[in-house]
């Protein structure tokens, strides 16, 4: 009787448990003086607004470089862009 392994499947990534985490608190701090709100899911599940974080993070302009804190991985950005195209599930 031979095993077969099943491809694992992917969960589906949520705001408050795979988003909000990538998000620093210098990060949501700073970004609330320019009224982008970064710890909120209503304001982050809007397409436009979500978006533009997105080309902020995968252009490397956030956080800012004098920030010190380092700029998203290669498959942070790609787990935000995964959760976009999941419908933005909180």
């Amino acid at each position: 009787m031979s095993t077969h392994e099943e491809e694992p499947t992917s969960a589906a990534v949520s705001f408050n448990a795979d988003i909000l985490p990538m998000f620093t608190e210098m990060d949501i701090n700073h970004m609330k003086r320019f009224s982008v709100l970064l710890d909120d899911y209503s304001y982050m599940s809007d397409p436009t607004k979500a978006h533009a974080v997105y080309e902020a993070v995968s252009a490397g302009s956030m956080p800012p470089t004098r920030s010190g804190e380092p700029l998203w991985s290669p498959s942070q950005v790609a787990l935000y862009q995964q959760w976009m195209e999941g419908g933005y599930q909180s």
